[in-house]
């Protein structure tokens, strides 16, 4: 699904915690995993209201096993109930009592039903007592060491969303149910429980050697986001005024917490005042776990992230994870203090989120870092967008919910919030968000209460906005041009939208902003673009020297502006936008004249702005000329950023076969500090120097770095090499035992490597079949999406037997995808054959 290229779409702007996910010199893209038309999806009906659960569990670490009872408070919707329906996937439950009443039961997979003795009347509240046990597959994970990971600490965490809590507890697993809860949780005494609300008691048992910590959380949520993390915890004490912040960590990573989630209470002061209205809860705690099958999760009041978010300064060259903790602590507002009622409308939470990471980074780093944030974000959706599938942010089909939460829930809606923000202006814009948060307390919303919400503080419709951006899908693609008449002194400027509508995206409407550049400075005019080509006439008094359209790129959209060499020059010099500057030295790379090259030059070494350095580096090796090179062999030695200098690295590695390019890129490998300039360095290589790069690679083997991406890396770049070497290697590297990051990206390279080299595919084929039953969750996702890109028919059966066997609907979601491909692979096959004939 190629679409209108960008100047600012570029794997080397692309956030490095997602580089590995992609092959940065690939231009073509990779084998879709496309979703066909799933089912329509509803929000669920409920027959009843459940008002509170207090759950008692007896956990013993070392054990997978749980037991203990969930006492559930409810109120029919209507007269006559008889039957109650729960979620309740794999529970084995023992007894159901109403007071002292035993009550008939039905257990099933995922269900229990419970029969009353008679029919209860609407608003009669009942309480029942579920005595059950289970060994969780899904919703609560037992993380504990053995022969092969004896480091590994002795953990249990619950991790709920979508629909998985059900796993560990009866509920109405649905986004809009909410309840009250408690969480009572016996464990052995070396352990600490965490949980959400308020901590009521911690008691001690030393004739059996446990304790017991009763956490209750007095607001209503729903059942994903009820929480427990059990842990050996070092805990740091925090507050932000009065409110306790403490931060878990495991003993001897203090440090690293406190850079991790050091500046949460700034960040709740910022959000308090930006949403205009209190956190809401009585703590806001967060902790950190080992194997978390997520990221990071907003938990209410107590946030679980994964300790792969835990770095060391070294890291902070590239990146913190600073966006993460902002990402979780939004969620508080929007996702827990407000839930979609349906995922559905996901977007009310992810998007929030995500835009809160934007909102922070404006206050702690400037206006033009939060701007790079979002071309950032922009990137990885249009990725997503280009090579897998387009869709509105608001979408009622899927297999699993765990499919809508991808990079238009998360990055295109973040990024519309920011549109939103640029038509609204700031002052409507949170006024919106403080009416929106204290309208809709407590409560499931859609995204009607949102539009409503916004007319109602400013009386502007913006159905138009909402039909464009969040219920239609895809952006606008335009093409401008522009012509000076200087008999008459103006200035013609035509704007055409070019996107193919015929899937349903729209023709756009919004406000865009239009820059002269003079000698007597610029001029601003603000158009309003509606229709599929437009027109505009501006008076000038002088010649423009550039005309930039939309120069802060306010608007998510893909643009080709033709301009001649000399405007891309002084735009390149004198506009004040750094993405005006960007997009100026991405269009100057059509241009290989001496002038060119040393203007670029000048903004790889000169420009106030990293990205746009960044920019200027990718210029120079489009344009490809020795002199080129040189300048980026130069500036690699000297530029500062470690982002402009992982930019220059992507750039040498398109000098295929150059002695200089690839002795820079060694030398880069073996001298950076900075992590990720070492890994980009290692793909730029690999691409530039093919299988001679395959020693220089292995001999990175032996080097430590944050989460061993340098590690990982060496079999990313054995696969962009297409070295068959790198198949022997990479089967070693899936061995349990293996650091885990490193076998995914061996289990991902045996994919690409397998399908390459056809006297290998075999061994590869039964590797992969092999780790659909690896003990590692992430190992057996990475196997089922390599099945895919090998492209052996044969793995629909296994995956089907995936699909029905997994427990977490990401690996059952990413199988049946696979399966699928393949199926159309044969099919493409079969009609192929056809034709031949």
């Amino acid at each position: 699904m190629a679409r209108h290229k960008d100047a600012l779409f570029h794997p080397a702007f692309i956030d490095p915690r997602f580089h590995a996910a992609l092959n940065p010199y690939d231009e073509t893209p990779p084998p879709a995993v496309k979703p066909v038309e799933a089912p329509r999806r509803e929000t669920r009906s409920r027959d009843f209201d459940i008002k509170h659960i207090r759950i008692e569990l007896r956990i013993d670490p070392s054990e997978t096993f749980i037991e203990g009872e969930a006492a559930i408070s409810l109120a029919p919707f209507r007269d006559g109930l008889q039957e109650l329906s729960f979620d309740a996937f794999e529970l084995n439950v023992k007894d159901v009592r109403n007071g002292s009443r035993r009550l008939e039961f039905e257990s099933h997979r995922d269900k229990l039903l419970v029969h009353l003795k008679e029919a209860l009347p609407r608003d009669k509240n009942l309480t029942l007592r579920v005595l059950y046990n289970a060994r969780p597959r899904k919703g609560l994970h037992f993380i504990r060491p053995d022969d092969a990971y004896p480091e590994k600490p002795l953990q249990v965490w619950s991790q709920g969303e979508s629909e998985d809590n059900s796993a560990w507890f009866p509920c109405t697993d649905a986004p809009n149910e909410r309840q009250t809860t408690e969480t009572i949780i016996t464990v052995p005494e070396a352990f600490t429980v965490l949980s959400n609300g308020r901590l009521v008691s911690e008691k001690h048992d030393k004739r059996r050697g446990s304790r017991t910590f009763h956490w209750r959380q007095d607001e209503p949520h729903p059942a994903y986001l009820v929480s427990i993390a059990v842990g050996d915890f070092s805990i740091i004490e925090a507050r932000c005024g009065r409110l306790p912040t403490p931060y878990y960590t495991y003993h001897g990573t203090e440090k690293e917490a406190r850079m991790l989630m050091g500046r949460t209470p700034a960040m709740i002061r910022h959000f308090t005042k930006l949403f205009g209205y209190e956190y809401p809860y009585p703590k806001y705690s967060q902790v950190v776990v080992d194997d978390f099958i997520s990221g990071a999760m907003e938990n209410t009041s107590a946030t679980t992230h994964s300790d792969r978010f835990m770095h060391d300064a070294r890291t902070e060259l590239d990146f913190d994870c600073h966006d993460v903790v902002a990402h979780e602590l939004a969620h508080q507002w929007w996702g827990d203090l407000l839930t979609p009622k349906s995922w559905t409308h996901l977007w009310l939470k992810e998007s929030f989120a995500t835009y809160a990471e934007i909102l922070w980074s404006e206050h702690a780093e400037g206006s033009d870092e939060s701007r790079f944030f979002l071309l950032r974000e922009q990137n990885v959706y249009m990725a997503e967008d280009r090579d897998r599938y387009r869709r509105p942010i608001v979408y009622d089909r899927w297999e699993y919910p765990m499919e809508v939460y991808d990079r238009h829930a998360y990055q295109k809606g973040g990024l519309v919030l920011g549109m939103l923000r640029y038509v609204l202006g700031n002052d409507a814009f949170f006024r919106t968000l403080k009416y929106y948060a204290h309208k809709h307390e407590w409560q499931s919303v859609e995204t009607a209460d949102f539009r409503i919400a916004i007319e109602e503080v400013t009386g502007r419709n913006l159905d138009w906005f909402f039909e464009e951006w969040i219920t239609g899908k895809g952006y606008p693609e335009f093409e401008v041009s522009h012509r000076f008449d200087s008999e008459s002194g103006g200035l013609r400027l035509t704007v055409k939208q070019v996107q193919d509508i015929s899937d349903g995206t729209p023709v756009f409407r919004m406000p865009v902003e239009i820059e002269v550049l003079g000698k007597r400075g610029k001029q601003s005019f603000r158009v309003e673009i509606e229709k599929p080509e437009h027109e505009f006439y501006f008076s000038m008094a002088e010649r423009p020297l550039a005309v930039v359209f939309d120069p802060e790129d306010r608007v998510l959209k893909t643009l080709e502006h033709r301009k001649a060499r000399q405007e891309l020059l002084h735009q390149l010099r004198q506009a004040e936008s750094f993405t005006a500057r960007m997009r100026s030295a991405r269009s100057l790379a059509e241009f290989r004249d001496d002038e060119t090259v040393a203007a670029l030059r000048r903004a790889l070494m000169q420009d106030s702005f990293g990205p746009v350095r960044m920019a200027a580096a990718v210029a120079l090796a489009e344009i490809g000329t020795t002199e080129a090179r040189d300048h980026l062999v130069a500036a690699m030695k000297k530029s500062e950023e470690a982002r402009v200098r992982r930019a220059i690295a992507w750039s040498l590695g398109r000098f295929r076969k150059d002695r200089k390019a690839i002795a820079a890129l060694v030398r880069a490998m073996d001298e950076d500090e900075s992590y990720f300039v070492g890994a980009f360095s290692m793909r730029a290589l690999a691409h530039a120097a093919g299988e001679d790069a395959y020693e220089k690679l292995i001999g990175m083997l032996g080097r430590d770095s944050y989460q061993d991406v340098l590690r990982a890396t060496v079999f990313d770049a054995l696969a962009i090499a297409k070295d068959k070497r790198g198949i022997r290697l990479a089967l070693d590297h899936t061995a349990y035992g293996i650091q885990q990051s490193v076998r995914i990206a061996a289990t991902v390279a045996l994919g690409t490597l397998g399908k390459e080299f056809k006297d290998e595919h075999e061994v590869v084929y039964q590797k992969l079949i092999e780790l659909l039953e690896d003990k590692t969750f992430r190992v057996r996702l990475a196997a089922v999406k390599a099945l895919a890109v090998l492209g052996d028919p044969r793995a629909i059966a296994p995956l089907q037997s995936v699909v029905e066997r997994e427990a977490i609907d990401a690996i059952q979601s990413a199988a049946l995808g696979s399966r699928r491909a393949l199926e159309e692979k044969v099919e493409e096959g079969k009609q192929d054959g056809k034709k031949e004939k």
